[in-house]
This record gives structure tokens, sequence and C-alpha cells, in this order.
């Protein structure tokens, strides 16, 4: 069976959003506000996994990133452990990085520290990493 041919247009258009949502989240840890900088960094790594998934024809839907993974897998894109270990990672600030009410006590702000941050901007270029090699790879 032959595949579908990639889609740049549709993996640029996404891609170059997930640039921007990156350059958001720097800005917001530059800031001192880590939980939105985390929030932004797992935004960013969302649309470069769809960015990837669109440009193979795909349609991915939702906002899981865990599943997300799955599907470049089930595409055929092996993601490794440590990528596999950042899509966990920053799955987990989709929504307590932004409510309240996702916490026992306190705004969600008092939850998040710069180390916290850090990583999740460093598990996002990770992120990026692995879906402009599989792009590449693909040779788009």
């Amino acid at each position: 069976m032959e595949s579908a041919p990639l889609d740049l247009p549709e993996f640029r258009r996404w891609r170059e959003e997930a640039d921007r949502a990156i350059e958001s989240a720097r800005r917001e840890s530059a800031a001192g506000a880590n939980n939105w900088s985390c929030f932004l960094s797992e935004q960013a790594a969302q649309l470069a996994m769809k960015a990837l998934l669109h440009g193979l024809g795909r349609g991915p839907w939702g906002h899981d990133l865990l599943r997300l993974g799955q599907e470049a897998e089930a595409a055929g894109l092996h993601a490794s452990s440590d990528v596999q270990d950042a899509l966990a990672r920053l799955a987990r600030h989709y929504i307590p990085a932004r409510y309240p009410d996702a916490h026992a006590a306190g705004p969600a702000s008092a939850r998040y520290r710069a180390s916290d941050s850090a990583q999740a901007l460093a598990d996002a270029e990770q992120v990026f990493a692995f879906v402009d090699a599989a792009w590449s790879g693909l040779g788009g």
C-alpha cells in the first residue's frame, strides 16, 4: 500500500505556531510566570506533535500529548524513552498550570517554580527535536 504524500504546507502551518508558543513560554519564564511558561511549553509541544501528524495527513484530534505520541508511533515514528518521558511530564501541565481549582488551595502560580519552567522548556525543545528529525527523515 502506498503512503499518502507529505503535506509540507500543513506541517509548516502547525510548526510555526509551535515556535510562537515556545517563544511565549520563554517570555513567561523570564517574567517569573512559571505556571504559564509550563502551560505554554505543553502547548508548544502539542502544536509540534500535531504539525508532524498533520504533515503525514493523519488529522490528529485532541490535546493529550501521550495520545499524540501514540499516534506518531502508529505512523511508524518511534520516540525514544526520553521523548516519551518529556511528553508525559509536559502533559501534566495542561490543566493544573492554569486553574486554581486544580489544587487544594491557592492559585496555580503558587505551585510552580523556576525549575518547573526550565524543565518544561527543555522538554518542549526535546519534543521539537524529535518532530524535526522525524519530519526530516521522512523527506519533509
